[in-house]
């Protein structure tokens, strides 16, 4: 049964068109998952400081990232040496400057607070999340 619904979705024209995308999506889904599984054993369970937390969680899910994007996304025939100091300076950029500064904007629009600021923070992640795809998109062709 699982069979035949792969084999619709792969032959389906519109998941074709736009797979890379689909996949970036679902890893990108997975690594927030594992990220706040991670960070929330560190932090809660093992009491460790939670910026410690947070750098070994993110580091760990950039690992993953790589992995899954360099393989599984992108099917990159570039090699890993090559790809790898990129990757990380895109999601760095992504999550320091893009992030940081749609938090910055929509946190200097609507003001603080705990509702603008998770607000922000989601609008920084979505746009953080298209400049990770654009920049991984020239990294691993």
């Amino acid at each position: 049964m699982v069979r035949k619904i792969l084999k619709k979705i792969r032959g389906n024209s519109l998941y074709e068109k736009h797979q890379e995308k689909l996949k970036f999506v679902m890893v990108g889904g997975v690594n927030t998952l594992v990220d706040l599984v991670i960070f929330g054993l560190l932090a809660n369970v093992l009491g460790v400081f939670v910026v410690v937390a947070n750098m070994i969680s993110t580091s760990i899910c950039m690992a993953i990232s790589f992995g899954l994007n360099y393989k599984f996304v992108w099917k990159s025939k570039k090699s890993k040496r090559e790809t790898a100091p990129k990757f990380v300076l895109v999601s760095l950029f992504s999550a320091w400057v893009v992030q940081s500064a749609a938090i910055w904007a929509v946190t200097g629009i609507f003001g603080e607070g705990d509702i603008v600021a998770l607000a922000a923070k989601v609008v920084g992640m979505g746009l953080g999340m298209v400049s990770n795809y654009l920049g991984y998109k020239v990294i691993f062709r």
